[in-house]
């Protein structure tokens, strides 16, 4: 049998590639599969956290938008407000269940808030951390030459629905919309800022954003008559300012600002539980009194603080 020149043979042993070197060869690929692959779950998992910081911000964002427009419409009226001649109908009527039905700003601290009814809860009983309630009233608007039908869309509730203004040529305080604010949990316990409005038939409560786990209220009191409050005080706080029950009401119209905070967390953790997060201030450094120690559940959360000077005063005495 004729053989291989040499260097032939040479250049054929050189074609192959030894054991080692196919164990180098795959040790590096598999280097570079889980380099590839800690990047994108890496990726992955800076796109959840980015989705869920911008949920945050957007719920707290909306939120704040929607509170604070309710809260500017308090004690509206497109008629000379509740003169003389027009009859206050909430202290004469059968659903009144207690004096303060008539007032446009009012709520309660630590509160639970009933889906039904027109309740915006008690003091202390055990509200959503500590969350408090708040109900605003005013009067819609009507386009011209409607008779009061058809709401020209200006003034609205908390779930958008346009008001229209009183029916008969003398508003009664009865015709006034409803706004109420709490927080409570949904069905699988995630807290939520919900609001309850007055429907055709009955009161009717729909969340407004989720995430809110916290929602708490102060109150700019005026005891002068100056427009401008002297103290802040929480609605346990105030009502406690009267000299009796009767002048519980008279305390609430002598509010001429109010400051609201919020807590928004994302629906996720961020990873394994750590040792217990900072203390939050809802309404702000200021008011270091009002605080929230979330559970170390590794969310991300956020806070959002404002104020709001009523536009309308409050000052008309109870009838």
């Amino acid at each position: 049998m004729a053989r291989l020149a040499p260097e032939f043979a040479a250049r054929v042993r050189q074609c192959g590639a030894t054991l080692v070197e196919l164990l180098v060869a795959t040790a590096l690929a598999l280097v570079v599969v889980l380099a590839a692959t800690a990047a994108f779950v890496g990726s992955q998992r800076l796109f959840a956290v980015d989705a869920d910081a911008r949920a945050v911000d957007e719920s707290l964002r909306f939120a704040s938008f929607v509170v604070r427009s309710i809260v500017r419409q308090a004690g509206y009226s497109d008629h000379v407000p509740d003169d003389a001649d027009a009859e206050p109908a909430d202290s004469k009527s059968p659903a009144a269940d207690d004096g303060l039905l008539d007032l446009d700003i009012v709520g309660a601290s630590n509160t639970r808030v009933s889906g039904v009814g027109n309740g915006y809860g008690s003091h202390n009983t055990r509200g959503v951390n500590a969350s408090d309630s708040l109900r605003v009233r005013f009067f819609g608007r009507s386009r011209a030459g409607t008779k009061g039908i058809e709401a020209d869309g200006t003034m609205i509730d908390c779930m958008g629905y346009a008001q229209p203004g009183p029916a008969g040529d003398k508003p009664l305080s009865g015709e006034r919309a409803w706004s109420f604010f709490y927080v409570a949990e949904a069905s699988d316990k995630e807290p939520e800022l919900y609001c309850k409005y007055r429907g055709p038939k009955e009161f009717n409560a729909q969340p407004l954003a989720r995430g809110i786990e916290v929602f708490k209220v102060v109150y700019g009191h005026d005891a002068d008559g100056n427009g401008v409050p002297e103290q802040w005080l929480d609605a346990e706080q105030l009502e406690a300012m009267a000299p009796s029950d009767a002048k519980v009401g008279d305390e609430w119209r002598k509010v001429v600002a109010l400051r609201i905070g919020m807590v928004a967390r994302s629906a996720h953790g961020r990873g394994a539980a750590g040792p217990a997060e900072e203390l939050l201030y809802p309404l702000g450094i200021d008011f270091s009194k009002v605080s929230f120690r979330p559970p170390p559940d590794g969310r991300l959360r956020r806070v959002a603080t404002f104020t709001v000077m009523l536009r309308n005063a409050m000052t008309r005495a109870a009838s």
